[in-house]
């Protein structure tokens, strides 16, 4: 089924730094207390807190200005977005600074195990390359790239979610290195199971098939609140088995 764009559903992920007035704690208080309540038209819910930020010796730092968390909503089209956004916007003013939002569409390349999500998550925000065209970036980081994270061990799940559009947001605008080109997001079970899956072989490989397309990325460790469960919303290759 393919609906608003082409997509069969959308997400919408929004960086988001706090009020200026508020302590951390009190923004991601605030924050959850907002998404909790019930709302028509949404398909999927997870508010991430970042933990850490990793950077790569072989890829620029995408420069954008601190955030305090990282907002995933799923829908089944952006009129529905866009009406239950527009409802909520004085709740969020309490809470929320600058951000930049965007429209996306993931496509899973790893699934998830079944039960519990794994515990580490990954999430990088990725400019192409200067000289790549959005179309020759598009085929390496889907076609090429996202097919070779099946090969890797240890990781617990893998989606790439290309940007379909930016979306205009309350209050100011964060300060960011645009436009963007795609976010990745990956997990693992742990941070024992991140520390090895990095030095294997196949990471090692994998990531420098990256660095021959990427232009600038930032890559955040987060801590996951999975307030309503996405939808998967394209088939995702397996892990092979006994990895």
């Amino acid at each position: 089924m393919r609906r608003e764009g082409g997509y069969a559903i959308i997400k919408i992920i929004t960086f988001l730094a706090r009020r200026q007035d508020l302590p951390a704690d009190a923004f991601h208080a605030a924050w959850r207390h907002a998404r909790s309540a019930a709302l028509p038209g949404l398909r999927g819910c997870v508010l991430n807190i970042p933990l850490e930020i990793h950077s790569r010796s072989d890829v620029a730092l995408l420069d954008m200005d601190p955030i305090d968390g990282i907002e995933e909503l799923w829908f089944d089209d952006l009129a529905t977005a866009e009406a239950m956004l527009a409802a909520t916007r004085d709740a969020e003013a309490g809470y929320r600074g600058a951000s930049r939002s965007f429209v996306t569409a993931e496509a899973w390349q790893v699934s998830m195990p079944p039960g519990p999500r794994p515990g580490v998550k990954s999430f990088t925000a990725i400019r192409r390359r200067d000289d790549a065209t959005p179309e020759a970036f598009q085929h390496a980081w889907r076609e090429v790239h996202g097919a070779m994270a099946a090969t890797v061990p240890l990781l617990r799940g893998f989606v790439l979610s290309g940007i379909v559009a930016e979306r205009p947001t309350p209050g100011p605008a964060l300060r960011m290195a645009l436009p963007l080109d795609g976010i990745a997001e990956s997990w693992c079970a742990d941070m024992d199971a991140r520390r090895a899956m990095v030095v294997s072989p196949e990471a090692q490989h994998w990531f420098a098939d990256g660095a021959t397309f990427l232009g600038q990325v930032k890559t955040f460790l987060l801590r996951e609140a999975v307030l309503l469960a996405p939808p998967v919303s394209a088939a995702p290759r397996p892990v092979p088995a006994g990895r």
